[in-house]
């Protein structure tokens, strides 16, 4: 029998064919593609895959400057919809819609103010921390100053900075909290804090950037006053829901060592020299971000430290930057705790000087270790850089002027010769220059919207490290799995002729081809030499679609 003559229900590629048609169609009147269903973005096309949709007369150059347009159309695409997806959510309106940043900013300059008082009093000429350096041998010392501090900003809870001293109190400001893990991203502040105020001795609440391989999920950190029952509060917890998503708390551990050795190579006295001149010029980005000394003829006197040896110069700016800032400038990175006030440990971790013999080294290590202190200086720098950048611009900036013409625009329309309709108030006027004014007079705070909309999408658009959906990793599926080859199938049509199927699954695999057949692979694509009995004319056959 011919392979024409097969039954529908035994023909297994034009069976698979039929299925993967089947979730191709049912995924695109869902309107949006796996990648998206599945927390990636869409791919995008290779630059073989796009020049097949082009003319075949297209040029080398052409090609390469056309696939250029499309790579950076794409990604505004991208960047657009991921805007308009998120930009109600709480955490993305706090980092980029500008009053909400505003108010955000109000809080961030009170404490660090705050935290300067603190500082100022703590090391002040001939106070107890004054000839504090920063080196792991002075650990126990070190540990005291953090505590110090985080006891004086725990009794000043208004972040203001005041006239008269503070006291601090370097064991009260001890905490037991619960970690959660995963926090949906619609999951806001608010209900986070109405949860935890449940429980006796709550203190405050912080929660992580989200994370885009994660879907965007964060995580939370719930601190309440060291005597409370903590177990028993994790255990409440869990039993609670914030809507239709659980709560799955665990109890937080203590740090174990709070200051940490750095690298050797911080002792080497040229790279304490450049460590000194890396630390200013990121002090003095930070004072301006941060608004501090900022008034006329103000200057931060610990920049103006120049009588003393550098390793007491650089072990005041690093304490500066640790203790106001909080950057911790020894640690992997230059590494950042912006929210470390809202965190359990308060100024938790600090890094130094490491103890043991100081070894000799060449001058090769130590010009490699210079230039990495040099880049990611500039890099911290470059990041608090707001601009509108070349790559800003091409990524979509919004000009306010042009935004509000178009919304103008489309606010009236032309009826007839010298009539003009305000679609907002229905009412006629003789010009759109009329409608223009009737606009800015009645409906102002419409247009006030469409430049704060503006804004609110440049602030995203500028911001380096703007999150956005995560690309699919390659060879991988939905579920984590490696993506199966794509096969060329060839098959025989009925009624004679040939054809050959690309974009679909690879075929199950039978037991003769698991276990094999004297050396022989059998497949459909191959004609098979035995005759096989036709039951085309079976009615049941045609209906019943087996699983083979």
């Amino acid at each position: 029998m011919d392979r024409d003559k097969i039954p529908r229900a035994y023909d297994l590629a034009a069976r698979r064919e039929r299925e993967f048609r089947k979730e191709r169609a049912e995924r695109e009147a869902r309107g949006r593609p796996r990648e998206v269903e599945d927390g990636f973005q869409p791919s995008m096309l290779t630059f073989k895959a796009f020049l097949q949709t082009q003319d075949d007369s297209i040029t080398d150059g052409e090609a390469l400057e056309k696939y250029g347009e499309y790579k950076l159309e794409f990604q505004r695409q991208q960047l657009n919809e991921f805007f308009v997806s998120h930009k109600s959510e709480e955490w993305f309106r706090i980092r980029y819609q500008p009053e909400a940043r505003a108010a955000r900013q109000v809080e961030l300059q009170a404490r660090l103010s705050a935290r300067l008082a603190a500082f100022t009093e703590l090391l002040r000429e001939g106070g107890d921390f004054c000839e504090v350096t920063v080196e792991e041998e002075q650990s126990e010392l070190l540990v005291q100053l953090l505590d110090q501090t985080v006891g004086m900003l725990e009794n000043n809870p208004t972040m203001e900075n005041t006239e008269q001293p503070m006291e601090g109190d370097a064991d009260g400001h001890r905490t037991t909290s619960v970690f959660i893990a995963s926090v949906h991203p619609s999951v806001t502040r608010a209900e986070l804090e109405g949860l935890a105020g449940k429980f006796p001795g709550f203190l405050r609440l912080a929660i992580s950037d989200p994370d885009p391989s994660r879907q965007f999920y964060r995580k939370c950190w719930m601190s309440f006053e060291r005597s409370a029952k903590i177990r028993e509060i994790c255990f409440s917890l869990n039993s609670q829901k914030i809507r239709e998503h659980e709560v799955k708390a665990v109890v937080n551990k203590d740090l174990s060592k709070r200051v940490r050795p750095s690298e050797m190579a911080h002792c080497i006295p040229r790279v304490v020299e450049a460590s000194v001149e890396s630390c200013k010029r990121l002090i003095r980005t930070l004072d301006y971000s941060g608004g501090l000394y900022k008034g006329e003829g103000e200057a931060n006197p610990v920049l103006e430290d120049v009588h003393l040896e550098p390793a007491r110069v650089l072990d005041r700016l690093v304490l500066y930057l640790r203790l106001v800032h909080s950057y911790d400038w020894y640690s992997q990175g230059i590494a950042h705790h912006p929210q470390e006030d809202a965190m359990p440990n308060r100024l938790g971790l600090l890094h130094a000087r490491p103890c043991g013999e100081k070894q000799a080294t060449d001058d090769e290590l130590v010009d490699k270790v210079v230039a990495k202190l040099d880049d990611r200086t500039e890099t911290f720098i470059k990041e608090r850089e707001a601009a509108d950048s070349a790559e800003a611009v091409k990524l979509g900036l919004k000009v306010e002027a042009d935004e509000v013409e178009k919304y103008m625009s489309a606010s009236m329309q032309e009826l007839e010769k010298d009539k003009w309709l305000c679609t907002i108030s229905q009412k006629k006027f003789k010009a759109p220059e009329f409608v223009r004014k009737h606009i800015l007079n009645k409906f102002g705070d419409q247009v006030d919207e469409v430049k704060m909309d503006v804004e609110f999408f440049n602030n995203y658009i500028r911001d380096d490290k703007r999150p956005s959906m995560p690309l699919a990793p390659p060879n991988l599926t939905s579920r984590g799995q490696e993506e199966p080859r794509q096969m060329k199938r060839t098959v025989e049509m009925a009624g004679g002729g040939r054809r050959e199927f690309q974009d679909q699954p690879p075929a199950k695999r039978s037991i003769k081809e698991r276990l094999g057949n004297g050396g022989v692979r059998v497949t459909h694509a191959a004609r098979d030499p035995r005759a096989i009995v036709d039951y085309s004319d079976v009615d049941s056959f045609a209906v019943v679609d087996f699983d083979f």
